[in-house]
């Protein structure tokens, strides 16, 4: 019924609140109010002024793939063979609309198949609700559709097994929707996982000591020389991978949630 009352009043576009607003432009002016500053999250008031209000703006596919490529460049430099945007062709897909495949990482035989969703903060029980029945839904649907149709590629195509690194080899598939937000962390859309970026990120870069006391600011070691080494210790046995990083064991951190485990 609000929709409804909006569209015939003409008044079609999204309303910003105010804690959207980084900066308010009067005339030449940009203005900053010292009053707000306080309440507000400027981080958050970028990315929901640039990925709600805007997000029929030009530049809003690009940026989308620059989140992708910086994702799949993390993968690379753990020795992953990455492919960004992905098109599966109608003659190799069962289904026609399987369409572009965001990132494939592959290592030692093993396929990771990633969904990515860039999207903006929820401010309400709402907000999330809805982000839950739109756009992860259609995530685990748009995974149904392009594992297989990657799996059928990967049969069909030496080139694109070549360029994955899987020459003679079965590989085993995995994948995840990432998404940007963190509402509905580790539940199933589709049969398929739905994770945070930045826990992705963080099992990837190995990074979370940080999330705990990082350089001992909270116990109050940092200016103290007779504890820096053992505080070095203990960061030295917070890694992830204590075996080494492996394609497997990353699966297991991120799906078992290991870098949430202990955290403040």
């Amino acid at each position: 019924a609000a929709l409804a009352k909006q569209l015939c009043s003409g008044d079609s576009a999204l309303r910003p609140r105010w804690q959207e607003r980084p900066f308010f432009k009067l005339g030449r002016l940009s203005l900053q109010l010292p009053w707000m500053m306080a309440v507000r999250n400027n981080s958050a008031s970028v990315i929901n002024n640039l990925r709600r209000l805007g997000a029929r703006r030009n530049e809003t596919k690009e940026e989308t793939r620059r989140i992708e490529e910086r994702l799949g460049a993390l993968f690379r430099e753990r020795g992953f063979q990455v492919l960004v945007g992905y098109e599966v062709s109608p003659p190799v897909a069962e289904d026609a609309n399987a369409g572009e495949v965001d990132l494939i990482c592959a290592r030692d035989g093993h396929v990771l198949i990633l969904e990515l969703k860039s999207t903006y903060q929820r401010r309400s029980v709402k907000e999330a609700w809805a982000h839950r029945t739109s756009t992860l839904r259609k995530a685990g649907l748009q995974l149904r559709r392009k594992v297989p149709a990657v799996q059928r590629a990967l049969e069909l195509d030496m080139e694109l097994m070549t360029a994955l690194g899987l020459v003679n080899s079965q590989p085993t598939f995995t994948a995840w929707i990432v998404d940007t937000s963190i509402e509905w962390d580790h539940q199933l859309f589709g049969g398929f996982l739905k994770v945070s970026l930045e826990e992705v990120l963080i099992a990837l870069r190995d990074d979370r000591r940080l999330l705990n006391d990082p350089h001992g600011l909270l116990a109050g070691h940092a200016d103290r020389a007779d504890r820096r080494e053992e505080y070095a210790e203990l960061v030295k046995n917070e890694t992830l991978y204590p075996d080494g990083f492996s394609i497997e064991r990353l699966v297991e951190v991120i799906e078992t949630a290991a870098v949430w485990a202990g955290s403040l």
